[in-house]
């Protein structure tokens, strides 16, 4: 069996989890140690497509210990190791509701083209949600390297989620990646199911979005090491797009007059930056461009935080993202801090009268959503989506 992966990280817990159920021996890795969400894709399958990728690359990826070159070294031992691929092989690639991923999955499959092989692959999204996730405690996983080895084992040991990928479907998933090929854009993200490819600085107001939060945190004028800014952004992005792309935008907005910066830029490690009067002021769009041009807002209870998601993309929006006054903030202020108290955390079961509880909130919430919408109207888009956490148990 070779198992192919998108990813070092994936790579190395596989590895890990095959070795502890003493398949190492029996089984191979092959890893696409890229991350396909941004980059040119253009011919990629090509040896011309390939190099201009690893060109575009060398400009965005920090070279620190090699690690540029490791992932042309990577890509050179991918190829060659398709290429050994013998017919009658069985291929089983991990993928998952992510554009990296997703994207991954459709390269893979066109390089197996002219194979005659046995392919199947395991949707890790959905494996992980329908295994470990439950109603009370839940884990989104971004792609499969944040997957630990011992979830990995219990995965790849759960035979229901490994699919076989009919005829039929290789030529599609071939016909797909035919047509990534055929664009020329360097971002793609994952919403409402698919990848979509996005203009180069879809997230930049995001990044000083999270510049903002830190400056907030800490003495104004006072300079932001620029890993902790990327681990911000990390940390709270929905989409997989890597440090390295996040640092590339960075050194952009500080060409672009948003950042100032002390230190040298040879290393994220080696300088520091900070929002200029300019950049304070800087605001393309909350979290996407559909809600620039049509703000569209939903409230939903949530633990913590404000209860307003993004009616496009579901990005979490912050008070400071809705112009909303003070008195009705304060309303669903306390309307939220009501969410899931029908729910007992030590029995992992409902309370008495749970479901009246739910009942009441969602009512509640409903009479609230009635009253943004008429503060909000025309301009803004507000729906309320109910609490469903009761159906589970009934």
């Amino acid at each position: 069996m070779i198992h192919i992966v998108f990813g070092a990280a994936t790579a190395g817990s596989l590895k890990q989890a095959l070795r502890e159920m003493k398949q190492d021996q029996v089984n191979e890795i092959i890893a696409f140690n890229d991350i396909y969400s941004i980059g040119p894709l253009l011919h990629l399958h090509e040896h011309e497509g390939q190099e201009k990728r690893i060109e575009w690359l060398r400009h965005v990826m920090s070279n620190e210990y090699g690690y540029f070159d490791d992932v042309v070294i990577d890509q050179h031992r991918m190829l060659q190791q398709i290429k050994e691929i013998k017919d009658g092989t069985r291929i089983l690639i991990w993928t998952g509701f992510n554009a990296h991923e997703q994207i991954g999955l459709r390269y893979a499959i066109y390089l197996l083209k002219e194979k005659n092989i046995e392919l199947s692959f395991i949707n890790t999204t959905i494996a992980f949600d329908q295994l470990f996730n439950t109603n009370t405690r839940r884990m989104d996983i971004r792609h499969a390297g944040e997957i630990t080895s011992e979830k990995l084992k219990v995965l790849y040991e759960s035979k229901e989620h490994i699919h076989s990928v009919t005829k039929e479907k290789r030529e599609k998933l071939q016909n797909e990646w035919l047509s990534f090929t055929k664009e020329n854009h360097t971002l793609r993200i994952w919403q409402k199911g698919k990848t979509i490819s996005v203009p180069e600085d879809e997230f930049d107001a995001y990044l000083v979005k999270m510049a903002k939060r830190l400056h907030q945190s800490e003495q104004e004028e006072k300079y932001i090491v620029t890993p902790r800014l990327i681990g911000e952004v990390i940390g709270h992005l929905e989409q997989y797009i890597g440090d390295d792309f996040i640092e590339y935008r960075i050194k952009s907005l500080i060409d672009q007059g948003i950042f100032d910066m002390k230190g040298r830029r040879t290393s994220m490690r080696y300088y520091s930056i900070k929002l200029t009067e300019f950049g304070q002021r800087f605001k393309k769009w909350v979290c996407c461009r559909e809600f620039e041009d049509h703000p569209f807002v939903k409230i939903e209870g949530d633990y913590g935080g404000e209860p307003f998601h993004c009616g496009h993309c579901q990005c979490h929006l912050e008070r400071d993202d809705v112009p909303i006054n003070d008195t009705l903030f304060s309303k669903i202020w306390n309307w939220n801090i009501q969410y899931g108290r029908w729910f007992d955390e030590e029995t992992d079961d409902l309370v008495p009268n749970g479901a009246d509880m739910e009942k009441k909130f969602n009512q509640e919430g409903e009479r609230i959503t009635e009253e943004v919408k008429r503060a909000f109207s025309p301009a803004f888009q507000v729906e309320y989506s109910p609490s469903e956490y009761t159906q589970h148990f009934i």
